[in-house]
């Protein structure tokens, strides 16, 4: 694609096969399996923790790094682009905004399934993510409070329980859950519930791509049925099962 380059992988190397580089342009990086470790962090994300499915990480131009899976085959999306001069770039980061993380989903299932004419959908998901990382302010200057903090970790330990709701993560952490509500979107820009049906998406979509059946990955993602689970990940990754497990042959 002109002005940027995109595409799905399995990373061949082992942690200590993948040297020191730097790029000149800069990238995104959408885990789709546990074990990413980056430079790339935020706030709420310990600098010496691996990253699981679902994390979307933005390195900009010159950063030295190394980042790597912690065993070799994990499956990620890459997407790189030179910015425009003058762009604030800041440091790597760990990205929550709701819409660049939508994007690169959605970008996922393009590229899976792509055909003639969609150049303009894919630089326009493309477009999107530069530009939550672009713009000023990606970062909430009011700092999260930790029980919000908490409540983001439970979701996605507990994203794979059956029938989880807001309300039972609402209560772990001792608020209302018209506050966590509030709260949860004020800072990571989605609903919890959204967060939850993202989360057991990026768990199931590890389940799939490892040749998982899909009833078993249903029962195992937290789902009620297979049909639950084709309707839940299209809305997610835009794509079928089925679709995005042959991307990865």
């Amino acid at each position: 694609m002109a002005g940027f380059k995109v595409g799905l992988w399995r990373a061949s190397l082992p942690p200590e096969g993948v040297p020191t580089h730097v790029h000149e342009d800069a990238h995104f990086v959408l885990a789709l399996d546990g074990g990413y470790r980056s430079l790339a962090h935020d706030p709420q994300s310990p600098r010496d923790a691996s990253f699981g499915p679902g994390a979307l990480l933005w390195n900009p131009p010159g950063v030295e790094h190394r980042d790597s899976f912690e065993k070799p085959g994990g499956r990620f999306l890459s997407v790189s682009f030179m910015p425009p001069k003058g762009a604030a770039q800041g440091d790597p980061l760990r990205l929550r905004d709701s819409c660049a993380g939508t994007a690169a989903r959605r970008l996922v299932g393009r590229l899976a399934r792509l055909s003639a004419g969609d150049e303009v959908a894919v630089e326009g998901l493309v477009l999107d993510m530069a530009s939550a990382v672009l713009s000023a302010g990606e970062l909430d200057e009011d700092p999260a409070p930790d029980w919000l903090l908490r409540a983001d970790q439970m979701i996605w330990d507990l994203c794979v329980q059956p029938g989880l709701e807001v309300r039972e993560v609402a209560r772990e952490v001792g608020v209302h859950p018209v506050s966590l509500a509030r709260r949860y979107r004020r800072h990571f820009g989605r609903s919890p519930a959204t967060a939850i049906r993202i989360a057991r998406a990026d768990q199931a979509a590890v389940f799939v791509a490892r040749g998982v059946d899909l009833a078993e990955t249903a029962d195992r993602a937290g789902y009620a049925d297979q049909s639950h689970l084709t309707r839940e990940f299209g809305a997610v990754y835009g794509l079928t099962p089925a679709r995005y497990r042959a991307a990865f042959v």
